[in-house]
């Protein structure tokens, strides 16, 4: 079922509400090196805050673009004997 996309915009700005209301995501959004709203906040809801959630937002964008740039391969090992 496709999601409501008044939703998921209202959700989308709850976000950036948010993020931007963390003063270390603020500044890190200054210097141009803040990680995506969606990987911060997703950081914050996992109980980290100021620096530490911006390292662990930093760690998600980057495995999500390790991902999808190196897809697992086709070719998966036998099974243990």
């Amino acid at each position: 079922m496709p999601q409501d996309p008044i939703r998921a915009l209202r959700d989308r700005t709850t976000e950036q509400k948010r993020a931007r209301q963390d003063p270390a995501y603020l500044q890190a959004l200054m210097n141009g090196q803040a990680p995506s709203v969606i990987a911060f906040v997703a950081a914050l809801d996992a109980g980290h805050e100021g620096e530490e959630a911006l390292d662990a937002a930093r760690r998600t964008d980057q495995a999500a673009a390790n991902f999808f740039n190196q897809p697992p391969a086709d070719d998966n090992p036998p099974a243990a004997a």
